[in-house]
């Protein structure tokens, strides 16, 4: 079970746990205590998080979650039953929310590089070269046809051009750029086919 899938289970666990006791308290059932079932709730979080933390020490890393394991482990030694699956769902739902934010922040870098140019249109004297984006030179004139990507920073060299640069900018509306404008790569042509000089190679660019 891999490490995301695990600590939704625990989440799951815990809040079950902490579900059941509360309707063993209200109901007064005699057979199970409502301790009982919020200790046994909390403890698959306290050996789990026991177990991330020596992992951790064993390399060199020491974290604040020794502080969820200390509060949740008082807790339990003092008879605060109801405390320790509270601390617990907290962790467990913190740490479920840290995944989900690293996923979609993942989600997003991936969708930006694969947005990242790959080709790029080099004017010769017999017309236009396609070649790789790394093989762009600073001073070559490269023509951008409607829909592409920039493929390098550039100053514009036509009279205008409408440029589509949310993915930079955030900003949602396309804008007009005339010429003698530094354009920048990763950038979209959302108007006519335009001709930029590139100022500089791929690897430095935007």
């Amino acid at each position: 079970m891999n490490e995301p899938v695990l600590r939704r289970a625990l989440l799951i666990i815990a809040i079950l746990g902490l579900a059941l006791g509360l309707g063993a308290w209200r109901s007064g059932i005699d057979f199970v205590s409502p301790d009982a079932i919020w200790t046994a709730a909390t403890l698959p979080v306290v050996v789990t998080l026991a177990i991330s933390i020596l992992r951790d020490f064993w390399i060199g890393r020491i974290g604040v979650d020794a502080i969820a394991l200390v509060s949740m482990s008082a807790a339990l030694l003092l008879g605060q039953s109801l405390a320790a699956i509270v601390v617990a769902i907290m962790y467990a739902g913190g740490t479920v929310l840290e995944d989900f934010a690293r996923g979609r922040a993942e989600r997003n870098l991936r969708a930006l590089t694969d947005r990242a140019p790959r080709v790029a249109h080099r004017k010769i004297r017999s017309g236009t070269e396609t070649v790789p984006v790394d093989q762009v030179t600073v001073g070559d004139e490269l023509l951008v046809r409607a829909g592409e990507l920039l493929p390098v920073d550039g100053i514009l060299i036509d009279a205008s051009a409408l440029l589509d640069e949310s993915t930079v900018t955030g900003e949602p509306l396309p804008e007009r750029r005339s010429a003698g404008d530094t354009l920048r790569s990763g950038t979209v042509n959302a108007g006519e086919t335009f001709v930029l000089r590139a100022s500089a190679v791929a690897d430095k660019s935007t």
